[in-house]
């Protein structure tokens, strides 16, 4: 059985002289029996009549009265052909290279289309068409398939157990000159039948407009441009010279024109015959393509390559500067250049009609490299490409290589011409930077005022269908409130009607009371009585109050509202649009590399030489020198704001940094010694202090607090003098900026001495962060810092870190190796401004940051000392001996502080008295 969704062509069995389609009507069961009792009634006077010969007789004249009867049903309406002493058709008729896909295989002197099947193939679509074309008579040429192939894949996907197998297809019609060559690719410039019986203008499809054709069967494709024709501009269908399809009427698009003889084919090789007569007799004369008049036909002009050998054309042209729209603008001056691109590949499977999967959330896809996601292992694995360098090398035709991250690396480039051999190709190089001429500028202004025209039409659109909801919506709730009052006015018109029946009955009551009384009077006085006529009250009508005139004037106000534009709006480019050389990549579309594969990439980034191995190169908009100018320029300017993706720290850094993280950690240490100890002497003082006190003596005066001086001047800043270090009223604030400083003078030093390139002047701005947590593993956060951005966070530390004015790159005022003491004495001397500011009531000098503004490394330092009981520190939480740990939660509920301190402190830090505390 074939797989699914595959059709098989299978072999057509040999025709057979008698007439066995349709079987004899059947003889009624009276007839048959008197035509048996007949004989017997003559017995005496005639002969008997053998009864088989008289059966088949008459079923043999029924079959040729019913056949003849279909006949006389469907008269052919095409008349034969005349003798046409016109002068005949010159050129051979034929495909040539530039109207055929890169899978077609001509073979047997082009009569022959066959198709590569291998390599993701069998699933792309071949076409072909010829480079005769009618524009007047009535021709026809002729197509067999001759072979039927089932090329399989097997599944590499364990949710999928069987791969769709890739269906055989073929399409027989004609085309205009320069459209897509897969039939049905085309609004208006295709018409064909396809194996299935279908009709196809265009992209439109007609089922059951023929009957269904297969392997080894003639097909005559018939096209009738005759103006004296009653089927004039029609396409007809014919099966081993049998019509199985009415004339059907090609689109008024394609008439006048002048239309090629086009095939479309997957997966089976086809005989095209364009003789001067069909090799299957048809119901009428008819001559063949071959044997047209030369005032009926045009042949497309053959491109003879310049100097003999087809052109490679190597467009070089940064990412995201007009490279496709260049690309575009030279294909359409030159259609006989075939691009090589993976976004042609994608295009070419649309076609095809093979369908993508869900796009990949995290993929690296881009113009120059679009993803391939179709679930069939042949075509995601990028086999076409290589089918295609094979096929490509060995057929002259004249081809546009488009790479854009390899035609801007030179050793790429070499790999590209060494496919092409200069025996058959020119290898030409055009190099496509700098300021584009007025032309370009023209079509990327022409391209944006699209955009931006069709996108504010699709604004225009979705309001004006919000409108319309909106309006439909109060109509609706209009219309309710109408029957909900009309409901209401019939109640009350009942209850109205009801209420008045019974006030006229009780008037009516009321005056036949009164008349009895008036005449029972009259009758006691014995006077006459005169019946007198009551004068009714004529009811009183109620004024309605009518409320549609001014609902009817509402709905017109609200349908002038709706119409109130009339059509959408019309934009125009703006000045800085205007001075745009280049259009941008539209939101939400991928640029022509993705950010990644540029990075790593565009350092290596250089104009082509002739060294190279290119026979020419041609520069589209600025000159050498200029080119070569503007890729200097280009590439540094791109160095300083791009990131190294594969930078890692060196050997100076990691030393810097273990011994950084060492000194760091001890200078916690000594603190807490420093402030235990202090502890210590201040309740020996106060113990001493009530001695005295108890008996009598006087309190010692208090000891002035020494200024320490020039800070500059401090030798060793673990001891200024009587054991105290300088840091001992550091708090948590000034630990978090001590790191900071170090921390960024040597990630500014190290990525310089690591990047190796004096165009890198250091750190851009937009990557910090990211670099910071490449070097130090853990995140740098502005706001832990209680600022918004890097230029916030870098005043804090001004004294030692800054931005380059220009270049907006991390500067550092230290010098290279500056010890860490050298940042702790600024940090220090940060510390008592920030506190004289803050006795003055200064209140903006208080600095409240974040626990995150100190933070561990996500992987433990290669050194660790040993803690308690011999145990690594490490193995305690990941810090080193002595590291600071910052409070869980908000620093000042910690009370940290001291001496001079902004918190309180009671002690070490995070628990009172300093014992185990970090």
């Amino acid at each position: 059985a074939p797989p699914i969704g595959q059709r098989v062509f299978p072999a057509m069995a040999p025709k057979k002289k008698v007439l066995a389609a349709k079987a004899a009507p059947a003889i009624p069961a009276k007839e048959e029996a008197e035509a048996a009792a007949e004989p017997e009634k003559r017995k005496a006077e005639e002969e008997p009549i053998e009864e088989a010969p008289k059966k088949v007789a008459k079923t043999e004249v029924a079959k040729t009265e019913v056949k003849e009867e279909e006949k006389a049903g469907t008269p052919e309406t095409e008349k034969d052909a005349t003798v046409d002493r016109r002068p005949p058709m010159k050129e051979a008729i034929g495909f040539s290279p530039q109207d055929t896909t890169l899978n077609v295989i001509p073979t047997m002197g082009g009569k022959v289309l066959m198709s590569l099947s291998e390599g993701g193939m069998q699933y792309l679509v071949a076409g072909a068409r010829s480079n005769v074309g009618m524009k007047a008579g009535r021709y026809m040429f002729e197509v067999r398939i001759v072979e039927a192939l089932s090329p399989t894949e097997a599944s590499t996907s364990a949710l999928r157990s069987r791969v769709a197998a890739p269906r055989q297809l073929l399409k027989v019609g004609f085309s205009t000159a320069g459209s897509p060559l897969v039939l049905g690719d085309s609004e208006d410039a295709h018409v064909c039948f396809d194996a299935e019986g279908n009709f196809c203008a265009g992209r439109k499809k007609k089922l059951g407009g023929a009957q269904k054709f297969t392997r080894d069967q003639v097909v005559g494709v018939l096209l009738n441009l005759d103006p004296s024709s009653p089927n004039v501009n029609t396409l007809s269908l014919f099966r081993d010279g049998e019509r199985i399809s009415e004339p059907q009427p090609i689109p008024e698009s394609l008439h006048g024109k002048t239309l090629f003889p086009h095939v479309s084919f997957r997966n089976i090789s086809v005989q095209v015959t364009f003789g001067s007569q069909p090799t299957r007799a048809l119901p009428f004369k008819c001559r063949g393509l071959g044997g047209a008049a030369q005032a009926d036909v045009v042949a497309t002009k053959k491109v003879e390559p310049k100097g003999g050998k087809c052109e490679v054309v190597v467009p070089v042209a940064f990412p995201d500067e007009g490279t496709f729209d260049w690309l575009d603008a030279f294909l359409a001056k030159n259609p006989d250049y075939v691009e090589l691109s993976d976004r042609k590949i994608l295009e070419w499977a649309a076609s095809s009609g093979v369908m993508k999967g869900p796009k990949v959330a995290g993929s690296q896809a881009s113009n120059d490299k679009p993803m391939f996601n179709f679930g069939l292992p042949a075509l995601d694995d990028f086999s076409v490409q290589r089918v295609l360098q094979s096929v490509t090398s060995v057929i002259p035709r004249n081809y546009v290589v488009m790479e854009v991250k390899s035609n801007l690396l030179q050793a790429e480039r070499q790999e590209v011409l060494k496919r092409f051999s200069p025996a058959l190709f020119k290898r030409v190089a055009h190099v496509v930077m700098g300021e584009p001429n007025d032309e370009f500028k023209q079509l990327q202004q022409d391209k944006i005022l699209k955009e931006k025209q069709d996108k504010a039409t699709l604004e225009w659109k979705a309001k004006q269908t919000e409108r319309k909801r909106k309006k439909e919506m109060d109509e609706r709730q209009k219309a309710l409130m109408e029957m909900k009052k009309k409901a209401d006015e019939t109640r009350k018109k009942v209850a109205d009607e009801a209420k008045k029946k019974a006030q006229a009955a009780l008037k009516k009551v009321q005056s036949e009371t009164r008349k009895a009384e008036a005449k029972k009077k009259a009758e006691e006085a014995g006077e006459e009585y005169v019946e007198v006529e009551e004068a009714e009250e004529e009811p009183k009508e109620e004024e309605d109050v009518k409320v549609e005139v001014k609902e009817e004037e509402e709905k017109k106000a609200d349908e002038m509202e709706v119409d109130e534009e009339e059509g959408p709006p019309v934009v125009e480019l703006t000045e800085e649009e205007k001075n745009m050389w280049f259009r941008p990549p539209a939101a939400g579309i991928s640029g022509d590399l993705a950010a990644s594969v540029l990075n790593l990439s565009f350092g290596k980034f250089s104009i082509p030489e002739s060294s190279e191995g290119f026979d020419d190169i041609r520069f589209e908009w600025q000159g050498a020198e200029a080119s070569r100018a503007y890729v200097h320029k280009w590439v540094v300017e791109r160095k300083r704001t791009s990131r190294i993706e594969e930078l890692e720290p060196g050997e100076w850094f990691l030393t810097k940094n273990q011994e950084w993280m060492k000194l760091f950690a001890d200078w916690q240490a000594k603190q807490r010694t420093f402030k235990n100890s202090q502890a210590k002497e201040l309740a020996a003082k106060e113990l001493a202090a009530k001695k005295r006190k108890e008996a009598g003596e006087e309190d010692l005066p208090e000891e002035e607090a020494v200024d320490d001086g020039d800070l500059q001047n401090v030798a060793d800043v673990n001891d200024t003098g009587k054991g105290e270090p300088l840091y001992k009223d550091f708090t948590f604030e000034d630990w978090a900026l001590l790191q900071l400083r170090y921390e960024l003078h040597l990630l500014q030093v190290a990525f310089t001495k690591d990047a190796a390139d004096p165009e890198r002047a250091g750190v851009h701005d937009t990557h910090l962060a990211f670099y910071y947590t490449k070097y130090f593993k853990k995140t740098l956060s502005p706001k832990a810092f209680a600022v918004s951005d890097n230029t916030e966070l870098t005043t804090l530390v001004k004294d030692a870190i800054g931005w380059g004015a220009d270049e907006k790159v991390l500067t550092t005022t230290l010098e290279e190796d500056a010890e860490p003491s050298a940042c702790l004495k600024m940090s220090e001397d940060n510390r008592r401004e920030r506190q004289r500011r803050i006795d003055a009531g200064d209140e903006t000098a208080r600095l409240k940051f974040m626990p995150a503004a100190i933070s561990q490394p996500s992987k433990a330092p290669a050194f660790a000392p040993a803690g308690p009981a011999g145990v690594p520190m490490g193995a305690l939480g990941g810090a080193p001996a002595g590291a600071f740990r910052p409070p869980l939660g908000n620093p000042a509920a910690k009370q940290w502080g001291g001496k001079g301190a902004i918190y309180p402190q009671m002690g070490g830090f995070g628990c009172k008295g300093g014992k185990g505390a970090w």
